[in-house]
């Protein structure tokens, strides 16, 4: 994935189905090794420009997983890929907390349900 793709959508999240298109087999691989205990995974963040998630972004992400124009494992693929990442920037601790939460499915305990996403969203939008 590359982060202008990523960008895009979180500015305009119309720029979906680019990014779901851009991150397909990776995710595709990415979920294969995540059902494999203890295996490595590799994440792809072309880090082509900087990113600053915001809570409207981040919302952004969450909303459309809600919705079910984005899957689970790509909303986990994505925080993976921002909790990497060298030049990311969250708008505050919390933003951050929450992509961590989501991305470490591990420890939290499986991919989030839509009750927990949307008391996700009711979090950030206090």
């Amino acid at each position: 994935m590359n982060a202008s793709t990523l960008n895009k959508f979180l500015k305009d999240k119309s720029k979906v189905s680019l990014l779901k298109a851009e991150i397909d087999a990776e995710v595709s691989e990415y979920k294969k090794l995540m059902e494999k205990i203890g295996s490595s995974i590799s994440i792809y963040f072309h880090e082509d420009e900087s990113t600053f998630l915001n809570t409207y972004g981040l919302l952004n992400l969450i909303n459309q997983t809600i919705n079910g124009y984005l899957k689970d494992p790509e909303l986990n693929y994505i925080c993976d890929c921002l909790t990497l990442a060298e030049n990311v920037e969250f708008e505050n601790e919390k933003i951050k907390e929450i992509v961590f939460e989501i991305a470490d499915q591990e420890i939290w305990g499986n991919y989030k349900s839509v009750d927990e996403l949307k008391a996700i969203t009711k979090i950030l939008q206090k």
